[in-house]
């Protein structure tokens, strides 16, 4: 027997923002930093930074504007703000770890691809993920999602080749 159990849209923006969110800028930065530092204790450093303080911000950012948004608009599913913030929260370090385990793996070149190629995955699926829940091309909204990811990468490694440390 399925059960049609519905949840708040809020919840899903709150995990897609999450998830996307670490998938570009995550993989953005490391790939910066790698190409730029080639120094594996700063790309780990810098990783777990950014996933630590990213991810509070997030949750923090999400929470306030959920609770704006709450009490200004009276939708038919309201998202719990706190939900909504450990949803993105928790779904930024699930993916940002997930980024930074090529790094503790390989050597920081040998790393870079596999990150990146993990991270098109990722925004890949949750591209027609998207697409599947707005009844829309699955095909276009990978494409979308995978375009707006490739550019804030691509600024990542340029950044990390233009200053070189």
């Amino acid at each position: 027997m399925r059960h049609n159990k519905k949840i708040s849209g809020g919840y899903i923006h709150s995990l897609f923002f999450g998830i996307e969110d670490s998938l570009i800028s995550t993989t953005g930065a490391l790939a910066g930093v790698a190409i730029g530092a080639g120094n594996k204790s700063l790309i780990l450093l810098t990783a777990l930074v950014i996933i630590a303080v990213s991810s509070t911000s997030m949750a923090a950012s999400e929470f306030i504007s959920e609770e704006t948004e709450e009490a200004v608009i009276k939708e038919k599913l309201p998202a719990n703000p706190l939900i909504s913030a450990l949803l993105i929260f928790v779904a930024y370090i699930v993916v940002g770890v997930m980024l930074l385990l090529p790094y503790l793996i390989w050597p920081y070149m040998g790393a870079i691809p596999v990150s990146i190629g993990l991270a098109l995955i990722g925004l890949t699926s949750l591209g027609i993920l998207k697409g599947k829940l707005t009844h829309k091309s699955r095909l276009r909204g990978a494409v979308e999602v995978l375009i707006i990811g490739g550019i804030a990468t691509g600024i990542g490694l340029v950044i990390g080749l233009i200053f070189k440390v």
